[in-house]
């Protein structure tokens, strides 16, 4: 491979070494009076066990382009993870190749925006919910009902850095060796607000989990409380730049 950076485990380098962490990874928060915490062994399972179902039901590679049709949630950033694990191109329902997407990640399995063409992930962002519910339609794989009988450990091949994992309208592809290659400084425990889109979001997040950081994503719409940051030991706010 002449003209390619070298083939790497990205997101294996990434979740490795906090893998049998019982300290948090990501803590969320929902207007709705969730909280979820989930360690690094945890975050680890989860994406794993993602990995396997879009390998198995999608066959996902580096040629693949799936949207990521959720908004910042603890469930988007794993399937954003799982998804990398294979060397798939991540883009948001707006994106010019969107209706060339192997799969479209949704909430709303029957948006008129999917093309025919492209196979469906429904999820339900509810955390206790055990299977997406009765709108799921004919065609689309519940991802609340089938995540959890896949393994709990994903075995990846490696995946060339400069396979795109990002592209957005506008913006020049990111490439996974850009994405994960990152020197961000460790700030303690952060406060993110799901404000932003997930992809957005998303190399912030793996960059300061790559620095040891805990992140606390909290619902759009959520207060935040004094009480919230003696309680989680928030050092520092997140702000994207505008």
């Amino acid at each position: 491979m002449s003209n390619s950076l070298q083939s790497r485990t990205f997101v294996e380098n990434l979740l490795a070494p906090r893998r049998s962490s019982a300290s948090p990874w990501l803590t969320w928060y929902s207007v709705s009076g969730e909280r979820i915490e989930l360690s690094g062994r945890v975050f680890d399972n989860w994406v794993a066990k993602s990995a396997n179902l879009l390998g198995e039901v999608f066959d996902l590679d580096e040629d693949s382009i799936v949207v990521l049709d959720l908004p910042a949630h603890w469930k988007s950033l794993v399937v954003a993870l799982a998804a990398l694990h294979h060397g798939a191109t991540l883009v948001d329902a707006g994106h010019d190749d969107a209706q060339q997407a192997s799969v479209w990640v949704t909430a709303q399995p029957d948006d008129e925006r999917i093309p025919s063409s492209s196979e469906i992930l429904a999820v339900n962002p509810a955390a206790l919910a055990l299977s997406f519910g009765s709108d799921l339609g004919p065609v689309a794989e519940d991802f609340n009902a089938s995540v959890r009988t896949y393994g709990d450990q994903f075995y990846p091949s490696p995946v060339t850095g400069d396979a795109s994992a990002i592209a957005t309208n506008g913006d020049a592809p990111v490439s996974l060796a850009a994405l994960f290659d990152t020197e961000a400084k460790a700030q303690g425990t952060i406060l993110v607000r799901a404000q932003q889109p997930v992809l957005s979001l998303l190399p912030f997040a793996i960059g300061q989990w790559a620095a040891g950081d805990g992140i606390v994503l909290v619902e759009d719409g959520m207060e935040v409380t004094q009480r919230l940051r003696d309680g989680e030991r928030i050092n520092f706010d997140y702000r994207p730049a505008d």
